[in-house]
C-alpha cells in the first residue's frame, strides 16, 4: 500500500509534467503564429489580424503557467545576500514566511483573477472573436497552481524533490 507522501509525490509530479507540455505547447504555438505574422507582413505583404491575437492569449499562458512552475521549483527571485548574513535559525523563518506569503500571493491571483474573469465574461476578442475569458481564466488557474506548489515548499516537500531529481 502506498503511503500519502508518495501519491502526494505522484499528484504532484503529474500535475508538473502536465504544466509543463502545456507551456511548452502554448509556447510552440505562440511562436508559430509570431513568425506567420512576420512572414505574411514582410514577404507576403499582406498582414494576418488574427495572428497577433493568438500569440497574446498564449502569451499570457506561458507566463502564468511558468510562474506556478517557478514556485514549484523556488527559482522565484530572491537576495541571496541577505541569506547569506542571517543565522540558521533566522533564515529558516525568513523562508518559511516567503513561502506563505507566496501562497497568499496565489490566493490573491485565484480570487481577484476568478473575478477578472468573471467581469470579461461575454466579451470576445477584437480579430477572431476567441472568448476573452479564455485568456484571462490563466491568473486564477496560476493562482491556484501556485498556491499547493508554496504549500509543499513551506512543509519541506519541494527540498526532497529537487535532492531526488539531482541524484537520478
Amino acid at each position: 500500500m502506498s503511503s500519502p507522501r508518495s501519491l502526494l509525490q505522484t499528484i504532484e509530479f503529474t500535475l508538473t509534467r502536465v504544466i509543463q507540455a502545456l507551456a511548452i505547447l502554448v509556447s510552440i504555438i505562440m511562436v508559430g503564429s509570431l513568425l506567420i505574422g512576420i512572414f505574411y507582413r514582410y514577404v507576403l505583404q499582406n498582414s494576418l489580424s488574427w495572428s497577433d491575437e493568438v500569440a497574446l492569449l498564449c502569451f499570457t499562458w506561458m507566463v502564468f503557467l511558468t510562474a506556478a512552475l517557478a514556485v514549484r521549483d523556488n527559482s522565484h527571485v530572491r537576495v541571496e545576500l541577505v541569506e547569506k548574513i542571517l543565522p540558521a535559525r533566522a533564515h529558516w523563518l525568513l523562508e518559511q514566511l516567503i513561502w506563505i506569503l507566496i501562497a497568499l500571493i496565489g490566493a490573491y491571483m485565484l480570487w481577484m483573477g476568478w473575478q477578472f474573469t468573471a467581469f470579461t465574461l461575454g466579451q470576445t476578442s477584437a480579430a477572431i472573436r476567441y472568448p476573452v475569458w479564455l485568456r484571462n481564466v490563466s491568473l486564477p488557474v496560476a493562482g491556484a497552481l501556485i498556491i499547493p506548489y508554496a504549500l509543499l515548499q513551506l512543509q519541506g516537500f519541494g527540498r526532497f524533490q529537487q535532492s531526488k531529481e539531482e541524484t537520478a
